[in-house]
């Protein structure tokens, strides 16, 4: 009933975002281009009458596009079309368009859809046709009336005291009935008991993102933050795995069924919820589902005052572990109190927070932790989402390094001065070790206390790994890297570091196994994109290495992809393009920040040794995170032979 409730809300309904660049056609015009029809009104994408899943920001690039079809839209106005009520990152865009391309079939370099303008922005190419939508019955495909959007439709059973009389009022009645279920009671325990039936546990769960009761009134950042709270609680019972929110927030489609995310996620159980916030209430109705026989094990239903949304949090975990033959103990409960504070207000800003974090913003993100620790200074979580976010800033963004660690060394600090067991500041401790301060042992001391308190911590698995294969221990990390999938055996990122650790440890054809199989289910991720160019490099196909760096580039990434487009000119013999990239590169240090290890890369590879070692020198000055892969990028590989490469080495302990 959950999910066809959900239909029904759905349909017809509009996107809530406005563009700022004129009226659009009428909502009910269907556009065609080629074999591919775009239903605005239904937020449809479909090819010969087959559906094409896009999250809603893809679907709205596309449609914008779609709309001024032939002329030339600049990056800034596709932002602010798009994300008309936020600063997002220009990353954002770039991945919605790789999205699309990809999901329109376009290869790279195909431009059958979308011409990308050097140094402004993005074309739609094919000619597009409109058409009048079909009209939209009012009833339902049972022929019953659809239900009103403001009346939400019950999400399935619940769990609610009953408040009727049976009629029955005899003693002797109800006591034989009494009698007859205690004998019936016991029979059935004592052959649970004596065959063992029902006391297989079930040990990996999965929380889906909560979905809202009422469309109109939707609060995505609500929603996402339950699943990621409860994930949290859920996630520090020993024995239990909880699979993280990355891994289950791509199961947010009201069309898709639990049962089918639980498949997909190779999970025991999952948790489903629903929730509706006014302006000092909130509703919420859970269900937890066993995926292998499609059973209800349990379902319940709270509403509150949004004041005691931690309370709920506490009742759905204590409860779901319970029916999961596991217990959160007392000291679990007083973790979790300090660590999640006790101010509404603040909570809202940390789940914002997040929701930002998982969107890749990370400006945004950090703006709602800083504004939640502001609210409740005593509150661990968004001084631990900072240290999260900022310590691994500088690898993401190619930017520079010592102020974001700094901030972040600070804020994991403070989270551990409120909660000195909160395993996240110790992951972001690791991290810092790791990409800054390169001190190898410490790092690995915060990764292992971070899991120590938490074994299916995701952030700590992936930087213990990366730590292993960076100090050329690579079997270890692939032992570690495969612990990191069993928590998320879905992740992009995890899958791909797979990859790059088996080209580290010189097992070229599994790498190239590997990446392949990313790219099937992830053909945007541009780390991945990354990863098969240096493959091609390593096999001497310098044209497929050039292209699958190129599509790195588009699809998100910064001065990484343009430095191995150099490289690899300057492998193929083409200096002269080399040589362009170099100057490109420098230039730009002029007045921004470019990665020196990038620069100091190049030119080692066309072969200037002094002008690498002096650019390697510039990064050991100003802590570039890219440093920790001097030791054990097979592109180095030359320079081995160099005594100034391997006093360097030596004096970062890679040797």
């Amino acid at each position: 009933m959950a999910v066809r409730a959900m239909k029904v809300l759905t349909k017809g309904m509009k996107t809530p975002e406005s563009y700022e660049n004129g009226p659009r056609v009428s909502d009910s015009t269907v556009y065609e281009f080629g074999e591919f029809e775009l239903d605005p009104a239904t937020r449809r994408l479909s090819r010969n009458d087959a559906v094409i899943p896009l999250t809603p920001k893809v679907f709205d690039t596309l449609l914008y596009l779609v709309e001024h079809s032939g002329r030339v839209l600049d990056k800034d106005e596709l932002l602010a079309a798009v994300w008309p009520d936020v600063t997002v990152e220009e990353n954002n865009l770039g991945q919605a368009i790789s999205r699309i391309r990809s999901s329109l079939g376009e290869a790279p370099g195909d431009n059958r859809f979308i011409v990308t303008i050097p140094g402004r922005g993005y074309r739609f190419v094919p000619e597009v046709r409109t058409r009048p939508a079909l009209s939209t019955a009012a009833s339902d495909s049972s022929g019953g009336v659809r239900a009103r959007l403001d009346t939400p439709a019950d999400p399935g059973p619940l769990l609610r005291p009953s408040t009727g009389t049976t009629g029955w009022h005899s003693p002797l009645f109800v006591l034989g009935c009494l009698a007859v279920i205690v004998l019936a009671v016991a029979a059935v325990g004592y052959f649970a008991w004596t065959s063992g039936f029902g006391k297989e546990r079930l040990t990996t769960l999965a929380v889906l993102p909560f979905r809202p009761l009422v469309l109109e009134s939707r609060d995505e950042a609500l929603e996402l933050g339950m699943a990621d709270t409860l994930i949290g609680r859920l996630g520090s019972i020993p024995d239990l795995t909880v699979r993280p929110l990355a891994s289950v927030r791509r199961f947010q489609d009201p069309e898709q069924t639990p049962f089918a995310a639980g498949a997909a996620l190779s999970v025991d159980a999952v948790l489903e919820g629903y929730i509706h916030r006014t302006s000092d209430r909130v509703r919420v109705t859970v269900r937890l589902l066993r995926v292998a026989d499609q059973q209800q094990l349990w379902s319940g239903e709270y509403n509150e005052p949004f004041t005691s949304i931690f309370a709920v949090q506490d009742s759905v975990a204590t409860r779901v572990a319970r029916e999961l033959s596991f217990e959160l103990d007392a000291s679990g409960q007083q973790k979790n109190s300090r660590a999640y504070g006790g101010n509404p207000a603040a909570y809202e800003s940390y789940l914002q927070g997040r929701f930002y974090m998982n969107l890749a913003q990370p400006r945004n993100a950090i703006k709602m932790f800083e504004e939640a620790a502001q609210r409740d200074p005593e509150f661990a979580l968004p001084f631990a989402g900072l240290a999260d976010i900022l310590s691994r800033l500088p690898i993401a963004t190619d930017g520079p390094s010592r102020e974001p660690i700094e901030r972040a060394r600070g804020a994991a600090q403070n989270a551990l001065s409120l909660d000195g067991r909160l395993g996240d500041a110790f992951a972001a401790l690791g991290w810092i070790g790791f990409y800054h301060d390169w001190d190898w042992a410490l790092s690995e001391q915060h990764f292992r206390t971070a899991l120590e308190l938490n074994a299916d911590d995701f952030s700590a698995r992936l930087g213990y790994a990366h730590l292993l294969a960076n100090t050329g221990r690579p079997e270890a990390a692939l032992r570690e890297i495969n612990r990191a999938l069993t928590i998320d055996p879905l992740s992009p990122i995890a899958l791909t570091l797979k990859a790059q650790f088996l080209f580290y440890a010189g097992r070229h054809q599994e790498a190239r196994d590997q990446v392949s199989a990313v790219l099937r289910d992830s053909p945007g991720f541009w780390l991945a994109r990354l990863q098969m160019g240096r493959s091609h490099l390593h096999d001497g196909r310098f044209s497929d290495a050039l292209e699958s760096f190129q599509s790195a580039q588009e699809a998100g990434g910064t001065w990484t992809p343009l430095t191995l487009i150099g490289y690899t000119h300057a492998a193929s013999g083409r200096t002269a393009d080399a040589e362009r990239v170099l100057r490109e590169l420098t230039t730009a240090a002029g007045t921004s920040y470019v990665p020196p290890y990038h620069i100091a890369l190049l030119h080692a590879g066309l072969g200037d040794t002094k002008a690498a070692i002096s650019w390697l020198e510039r990064g050991v000055q100003e802590r570039d995170v890219r440093m920790v892969f001097v030791g054990v990028d097979p592109l180095w590989q030359p320079m081995h032979g160099v005594p100034e490469f391997r006093d360097l080495l030596r004096r970062l302990k890679l040797k």
